[in-house]
């Protein structure tokens, strides 16, 4: 459910809180239905269960892959009819089951033969390390695919579920409102994003506007989020240490996964964001140069590093928005790989030991042999298993009674 689920949250989107307008539109395609139906109708939704395979497909990639083409015609109609004014399509996809990790290559196919050519991308979810073999394996295939042609492709969006787990996890919260709130946190920030470029009001000279967002989001490779939220009285000009660290360390860890090699982005870019006054504290020559320092030094080889000033409606705070395109895959999926390595390094292990209760059960062979005889000669009318009780004939039955009873 991480594809669909995450789709979902995304078209769930108001504009305000108190607006009804969703400005995002999804299509839900799934083999099971009940994971469907477990999914609140929106106008802007549309359900595709591929009928035929309404039990789900087992984790089997194959079979997903089937179900897809099975229903393809009928998908591309509605693709087309869905998503033809949109400026930008995510294919989000849950890796490890069987569906989602089947369909990815045939949908990207798709859109890639129905006019969406740099219009698209893909919204990857990586399974839990702890999630086993089959899981990691189906994940590593289609990965494996997805590299070879990545630069074809627009940006790759990756969840890493076990970042995710790790940095969410409260001991009161359910297993369901964890997964919501998970969803809810990778569609607002994309939201968020979209946001910033296209309606808040620019602070200076330089705005990083929603027609240079979506040339990021058609750069092929992975696109890294970094989000950082201060207090706007903490930022202290004269003393960057107050404000860069935290923009370092959020950068480091990602929003949505971590690990990737910044030396080999293409280009990225900064938006923050503060309130009229902390804007007209903060926002100058001397706060804007160290963070494209902190940028040069961690990309050095950028096409562009853009840092743009907004004044938003959040009093007090300043939130900080790092974005860069054109990444190889992030480290945690060398983490899969090598986590698929050791498993099944462990059941080669565990098939070549000797299975000690098969060399048991071998050593009684003969016994079991002499034990079949002799319950046969205990069975035999030749040879009564023991002498009648005392004034019993030997020739009578010894179950007489039962065709006596009624």
């Amino acid at each position: 459910m991480g594809g669909t689920s995450i789709a979902h949250a995304c078209a769930g989107i108001r504009l305000t809180a108190k607006s009804e307008q969703r400005p995002y539109t999804a299509m839900l395609v799934n083999s099971n239905q009940m994971d469907l139906l477990k999914l609140p109708d929106y106008p802007n939704i549309k359900k595709i269960t591929l009928t035929g395979y309404e039990r789900g497909v087992g984790r089997d990639i194959q079979l997903g892959q089937e179900a897809f083409n099975v229903h393809k015609a009928d998908i591309a109609e509605t693709v087309q009819s869905y998503f033809s004014d949109r400026d930008y399509i995510f294919v989000c996809c849950g890796l490890g089951g069987g569906t989602g990790t089947g369909a990815i290559i045939e949908a990207i196919r798709l859109l890639h033969g129905k006019g969406f050519v740099g219009r698209f991308g893909l919204l990857l979810t990586l399974p839990r390390r702890n999630e086993g073999r089959k899981v990691l394996d189906n994940a590593l295939q289609r990965l494996q695919v997805i590299k070879r042609a990545m630069q074809g492709l627009g940006a790759i969006v990756v969840v890493d579920n076990e970042k995710l787990f790790q940095t969410g996890l409260s001991q009161s919260q359910s297993v369901e409102d964890f997964m919501k709130s998970s969803n809810r946190h990778v569609a607002r920030l994309l939201h968020d994003l979209n946001t910033v470029t296209s309606c808040y009001k620019p602070y200076g000279s330089y705005h990083f506007d929603a027609s240079e967002w979506l040339n990021m989001l058609k750069t092929g490779g992975c696109l890294h989020i970094g989000k950082c939220v201060l207090p706007a009285q903490s930022v202290d000009l004269a003393s960057p240490v107050t404000y860069m660290e935290a923009i370092k360390q959020s950068v480091l860890n990602g929003e949505l996964s971590a690990g990737y090699d910044l030396q080999g982005a293409t280009s990225s870019a900064v938006s923050i964001v503060a309130d009229n006054v902390a804007a007209r504290r903060l926002f100058t020559h001397a706060f804007v140069e160290q963070i494209q320092s902190f940028l040069h030094e961690s990309t050095p080889i950028l096409d562009e590093n853009p840092v743009a000033t907004y004044v938003g409606d959040q009093p007090g705070k300043i939130t900080i928005y790092t974005v860069f395109a054109g990444l190889n895959f992030p480290d945690s999926v060398m983490k899969l790989t090598e986590e698929l390595a050791e498993l099944e390094r462990k059941a080669e292990e565990r098939s070549q030991k000797t299975d000690t209760i098969a060399e048991a059960l071998a050593g009684v062979k003969s016994k079991e042999k002499k034990a079949a005889v002799d319950l046969e000669s205990l069975l035999s009318e030749s040879e009564p298993a023991s002498a009648p009780a005392q004034g019993q004939s030997i020739d009578k039955d010894p179950f007489d009674f039962l065709n006596h009873l009624k």
